[in-house]
């Protein structure tokens, strides 16, 4: 690992994710003084979790045929480009902040967002996506982490989840914890699914507990202490395709009890020259979001400031 990662996270000032005290180092492990809980660090990745035996794992072979996949896919793609251009068009001296991605997985976000002059760093609740994003980032700082016990206070300025929100059963209490580790005046960036009408077996598939309307989300930020400052609907000029192909599937599934339908292949597979046109799409919603927000489609991307 870079020693430059190793000194940015050394000087990061982390807290028990039980009892929310003053973590300290020593040795090779983070001990809490107050409770007497452990956290070891891992091939120089500090392990920030409870219960680390009881979570589900992925197979670390999934993480990198996932990575590949993103590197081609319009989806991908262009949700990263938007990503960065939110960031760069909408946050002041965006140069200086340092970000934190939760639920950073394989990092193909992480290092595109770094690639591109972001200073960030990396958390994921798995080890094996940690393991793999070392081996495409070994200069940035990552931590295992829980989003539903986060063990930073007043530490980033910029926070982002990029459809993680949807998984997590107490989404409430995702975005308090992650209210509590922006600095007051830090910025939150993420990105859901829209619309519960398209939920699909895709979405069972990816282990989504929801999908959002943009009012629902806005309601469960200002609740959480968030001033909302940019919310836009994107996937617009493709919605009605995805529509179209998620309820053709929904209901050839209903009728002939198959798993698979329309939307899976739109979804996941790089179709040759249609993956071009959908991608040129994309990148064309980018430079319409400039201007406004969008005012419908498969996705919400929603910028939010911490209250001071």
């Amino acid at each position: 690992m870079n020693t430059t990662s190793v000194r940015a996270a050394e000087k990061t000032a982390l807290y028990c994710p039980a009892c929310k005290k003053k973590l300290n180092r020593s040795g090779n492990a983070y001990i809490c003084q107050s409770c007497g809980s452990s956290f070891p660090v891992v091939n120089d990745i500090p392990s920030l979790v409870m219960h680390r035996e009881s979570m589900d794992s992925f197979a670390r072979g999934e993480f990198e045929s996932l990575f590949q996949m993103e590197q081609k896919h319009f989806w991908h793609t262009g949700r990263r480009e938007i990503i960065l251009d939110v960031i760069k068009r909408n946050i002041p001296d965006w140069q200086r902040c340092r970000m934190l991605e939760v639920g950073c997985g394989n990092g193909s976000v992480t290092a595109f967002l770094k690639h591109n002059g972001i200073q960030i760093e990396g958390g994921d609740l798995y080890s094996e996506g940690l393991a793999y994003c070392r081996q495409q980032l070994d200069s940035v700082p990552l931590y295992q982490l829980d989003v539903l016990a986060l063990p930073f206070r007043d530490e980033f300025d910029l926070i982002g989840m990029f459809d993680v929100l949807e998984h997590i059963d107490d989404d409430d209490r995702a975005l308090s914890e992650i209210g509590s580790a922006l600095k007051p005046g830090g910025w939150l960036l993420i990105t859901v699914p829209a619309y519960r009408f398209l939920w699909s077996y895709f979405d069972k598939l990816s282990k989504h507990k929801r999908r959002y309307s943009r009012e629902e989300v806005i309601d469960k930020l200002e609740q959480a202490g968030f001033t909302i400052k940019k919310v836009s609907y994107f996937m617009f000029f493709l919605f009605p395709v995805l529509a179209a192909a998620r309820m053709i599937g929904n209901r050839t599934r209903r009728q002939e009890g198959k798993r698979q339908g329309l939307d899976g292949s739109l979804e996941t597979k790089t179709i040759p020259v249609l993956n071009d046109i959908f991608l040129g799409l994309l990148r064309f919603e980018k430079y319409l979001m400039r201007r406004f927000n969008l005012p419908f489609g498969a996705s919400i991307i929603i910028l939010a400031e911490r209250k001071t």
